[in-house]
């Protein structure tokens, strides 16, 4: 199982999943024989109806929903090992692409993308499409990452000092006032490089007072009204409700919720199918209900089945896919027919789950299997 995990991992960083930014845009491209097949997105509601529309976007690897639910940021994957990856807009009223000059990140209330534009952030307002500079660029001092509070008063970012002989304090944290545009440093650390799959290197609490971040060795938190920092010996960010009754948990031998107010577990293995585990979870905006992305077990193709859940409450849950009827496959292929949860709708009662383009490494270039048996062997 171990070996069959790591096997998944290098398989999604190195040919399905590559990191934005790290491709080397000026080698020559391969041709890609790949077919352009248009995404298909699924609104499905809290009560189980599922609606279904066919888009005029193709080949996407990876998206995200705007909060309206009207405009679609995604990233299609280049096809060879120098090929990078292209970000994309899609509007779903007008059936207009258009590729962006970043990779970007949805504002958490309001159809406004942040976009890492050539070592800048960058706002676009949408549908005008008026562009704010929020973070100038600098070439020594480029912004690696960054990530929008909640409340949408504040971005984080790390900005790397490419003059520093000291990696371990060559990332710089900032948070950034959005109203004011004032900005300050918070931290100095080693940043976090991607040494497999790519990895989320910020999360906020709901309530926007603290921040999580990803150093090298650790994970630390900031505590916004005080200042504060702390480390934590943590395998991975926590999860919360967004009303911050319930926060997910998971060690090496138990998955539950842990019940804030009332200071108890809720086991949840027996909620799912054995050994299953919640690869992703997507909260509810309001509330504590939350559609989830579950690993179900392991196949013979290098590759993983999941399936798409959504629980009401905690241990009332369900396969909202599990009539054949809806189109998606249940359980489903993780890498070969990379089904995604990409967003839940403003007022709470929907999410959406899009059918995107294979990210299995038989989707690309030999030389992008080539690149992953050479980590491989090494290992």
């Amino acid at each position: 199982m171990k070996k069959h995990l790591l096997l998944s991992c290098l398989l999604i960083s190195l040919l399905g999943i590559l990191v934005p930014g790290q491709i080397n845009a000026s080698a020559p491209a391969k041709a890609d024989p790949r077919k352009p097949e248009p995404v298909v997105i699924y609104q499905v509601t809290v009560d189980g109806k599922v609606t279904k529309t066919v888009t005029n976007m193709p080949l996407i690897h990876r998206a995200s929903m705007s909060p309206s639910g009207r405009f679609v940021y995604g990233e299609r994957i280049g096809y060879g090992k120098a090929d990078r990856t292209i970000p994309y807009l899609y509007d779903m009223q007008t059936k207009k692409m258009t590729q962006l000059s970043g990779y970007g990140k949805w504002s958490p209330k309001q159809d406004v993308l942040y976009v890492r534009e050539n070592g800048a952030i960058v706002k676009l307002s949408l549908p005008d499409g008026k562009k704010t500079v929020l973070v100038p660029a600098a070439a020594q001092y480029p912004v690696l990452d960054f990530s929008v509070s909640p409340d949408e008063q504040y971005m984080a970012f790390t900005r790397m000092d490419m003059l520093s002989s000291n990696s371990k304090v060559s990332g710089h944290l900032y948070l950034q006032h959005l109203p004011t545009l004032k900005m300050k440093k918070n931290d100095q650390y080693e940043w976090k490089e991607d040494q497999y799959a790519p990895q989320e290197k910020f999360y906020w609490m709901p309530n926007s007072k603290k921040l999580f971040y990803r150093t090298q060795t650790a994970f630390k938190e900031l505590d916004l009204p005080t200042g504060l920092k702390y480390e934590h010996k943590m395998t991975d960010f926590p999860s919360y409700s967004n009303d911050m009754k319930y926060r997910y948990m998971r060690t090496e031998k138990e998955e539950y919720m842990l019940d804030l107010p009332a200071g108890k577990k809720l086991i949840l293995k027996s909620s799912f199918y054995p050994d299953n585990d919640l690869k992703q979870i997507f909260w509810s905006p309001g509330g504590n209900q939350f559609a989830a992305e579950v690993y179900v077990h392991p196949s013979n193709s290098q590759d993983s089945y999941g399936s798409i859940r959504f629980c009401k409450q905690v241990k009332n849950c369900n396969d909202p896919f599990s009539d054949p009827k809806k189109g998606l496959p249940n359980p489903y292929l993780s890498s070969a027919d990379n089904y995604r949860i990409i967003g839940w709708a403003k007022d709470g009662k929907s999410y959406y789950v899009a059918d995107l383009a294979s990210t299995h490494y038989t989707a690309f270039a030999l030389d992008k299997l080539d690149m992953y048996n050479e980590i491989y062997e090494q290992r």
